[in-house]
């Protein structure tokens, strides 16, 4: 038995497509959807990234704007550039790009931003609004704005069309970002979930005993492929960087011999994760326009 490979990238184009549409329906209102990303000047993975992200953008219609700051001064350039943006009708939504300069203030950057353009989802009021939500379905019908990670692994879930209602999940990680979010969305999802983390005593047997397997630590090959359970679901959404590569918390080829499905790093998690940020972009823009 070898595990099947999910593919990221195909299948955020589906995702992309709903976008596309709606993105078309705002700017035939005259709304077309803008979205900031600040990072720290002179940082070559934010650039990276930032370019990554300019070009998601750009397929559906979105416009992104790079807004690099100068790493001195602790939390003051990164606080002038977001108030300027913020006066900026264009721009529908932010990102601030982690991690910030030693000094920076990253609670009191955040709530300059406020919730109605934050476009991942870690202001109060848009995080205490999804832990309230009881259906997933609420999440699209009431645009709630969830953090993209946790979104994207619940999406892959649902896409592989797995009987899972009832079925044993194991999320690792109890980050605000990952980890607890994406504990919530599974339990909506009917599934009985337990969140582990680095003082879960016997993390082998827990993941042995696991239908699902969700890992977002950022601990390179932290879960061993001969803990898997026999047909389980692998949904890995760590990575770190190991001698210039991109590597996921699971032994990818040790899971690949006993899961029935499991999710690459890169090329799984990371693809449908940029959709679903700019899904929320999407969403505070409708939002923009409603008001």
């Amino acid at each position: 038995m070898s595990a099947e490979i999910f593919d990221g990238r195909v299948f955020s184009e589906k995702i992309y497509k709903s976008l596309k549409a709606r993105v078309q329906k705002l700017k035939a209102r005259g709304i077309v959807p803008g979205l900031a990303i600040f990072s720290t000047k002179g940082s070559l993975a934010a650039e990276s990234f930032v370019r990554s992200k300019m070009k998601d953008s750009g397929k559906i219609g979105i416009v992104c704007r790079s807004v690099q700051v100068s790493s001195l001064g602790g939390s003051k350039n990164y606080a002038r550039a977001i108030e300027a943006t913020l006066k900026d009708k264009n721009i529908h939504a932010l990102i601030l790009l982690k991690p910030l300069p030693d000094g920076a203030d990253i609670e009191q950057l955040e709530s300059l931003i406020g919730p109605e353009k934050d476009a991942e989802g870690l202001s109060p009021a848009h995080f205490g609004r999804f832990f309230s939500a009881r259906d997933f379905d609420e999440i699209k019908e009431k645009r709630l704005i969830v953090p993209a990670t946790a979104l994207a692994i619940a999406e892959i879930l649902k896409g592989l069309k797995f009987p899972f209602k009832g079925k044993k999940a194991l999320v690792i990680g109890r980050s605000n970002i990952v980890g607890n979010p994406a504990a919530h969305l599974l339990t909506m999802m009917d599934l009985t979930v337990t969140l582990a983390h680095s003082k879960t005593r016997n993390l082998r047997r827990e993941v042995g005993e696991s239908d699902i397997v969700v890992s977002a630590v950022g601990s390179p090959h932290l879960i061993k492929g001969s803990w898997i359970k026999r047909g389980a679901l692998v949904i890995d959404a760590g990575t770190s960087a190991v001698k210039g590569k991109l590597t996921g918390d699971v032994d990818f080829d040790g899971a690949l011999k006993k899961a029935a499905w499991i999710t690459p790093v890169p090329g799984g998690v990371g693809p449908v994760t940029t959709a679903c940020l700019l899904r929320n972009v999407v969403f505070l823009s409708e939002r923009a326009f409603q008001k």
